[in-house]
């Protein structure tokens, strides 16, 4: 038996098609099949214990939906398998994996041994990356903007993040070693490569490997920021060393001045002065 566990607000709303599409294709194959909204159900963890018995959770949905469920199931041994079945607006977890990227896709090893991320009294896992600035600031945007999420609404509010936003000071902590940041624009810990719907942020990074990578984008007037940002999706901005860092660490302090935005595999946060990531 399969369960398809469905995000109804993913894909701008248009995942209940897809789930009665995936539905009626696994029946043909004589495969019983139950679906569950996932904003239905009221407890997580003992929705997963009570249904250990089934062959499969296949999941439809995507990095949002993705991570609020591994911090929802965060410590429970799951028997069954784990499928995703590609239906977000960013993509940015399947779209970092080997292999291919389309249909039915068994991702419970990579649900394995994820980073975590403290900040504000709480810990999460997170499967991508955590960004605090401007990064922070255009996902915030994109999350509460009336237009829905594809990429041109995405540079869209970019551009108009790249107007409100004013660099901070930042300290930088990776394994003990102290970076200091005087205009801060943004800093990205990443667990793989992309962020923002494709975006190559961390060209060298990887989920398969024990280290995280920090990306520090500083200094950079604002004119010049806005050319760099288009050659991050092929991963051309870190040419630009003196105004792109990257380092790698297993566990990353990062401490602003002053309150800014962050984002969680694209999921926004408001008032973050400071965060610890750990892989």
């Amino acid at each position: 038996m399969d369960i398809i566990l469905y995000n109804p607000l993913s894909r701008n709303g248009k995942n209940i098609k897809l789930v009665n599409k995936l539905k009626k294709k696994l029946n043909k194959k004589g495969r019983i099949v139950d679906t569950i909204n996932l904003l239905e159900i009221t407890d997580i963890e003992l929705f997963v214990t009570t249904n250990q018995n089934i062959d499969r959770f296949i999941i439809i949905g995507g990095d949002g939906t993705l991570n609020r469920l591994v911090n929802g199931i965060r410590g429970i041994d799951i028997k069954p398998g784990i499928f995703l079945y590609k239906a977000g607006t960013g993509n940015d977890f399947i779209r970092s994996l080997p292999g291919r990227k389309k249909g039915l896709i068994d991702v419970k090893d990579y649900l394995k041994k994820l980073p975590k991320v403290s900040f504000n009294n709480r810990e999460m896992l997170f499967l991508n990356g955590v960004g605090l600035g401007l990064d922070g600031l255009v996902c915030h945007k994109v999350n509460n903007s009336k237009y829905k999420k594809n990429k041109f609404n995405y540079f869209r509010h970019a551009l108009e993040a790249f107007r409100e936003f004013v660099p901070r000071v930042s300290k930088v902590f990776i394994d003990g070693l102290e970076i200091q940041v005087d205009k801060t624009w943004f800093v990205s810990v990443m667990n793989s490569k992309y962020f923002g719907g494709g975006m190559k942020i961390a060209p060298k990074a990887s989920r398969l490997n024990d280290t995280l990578e920090v990306v520090i984008i500083k200094k950079v007037p604002k004119f010049i920021l806005l050319t760099i940002f288009p050659t991050i999706y092929l991963g051309w901005h870190t040419k630009l060393k003196k105004y792109v860092n990257i380092y790698k660490g297993k566990e990353v302090k990062v401490v602003f001045d002053q309150g800014v935005i962050m984002q969680i595999d694209g999921d926004d946060f408001t008032d973050i002065k400071e965060i610890t990531a750990i892989k």
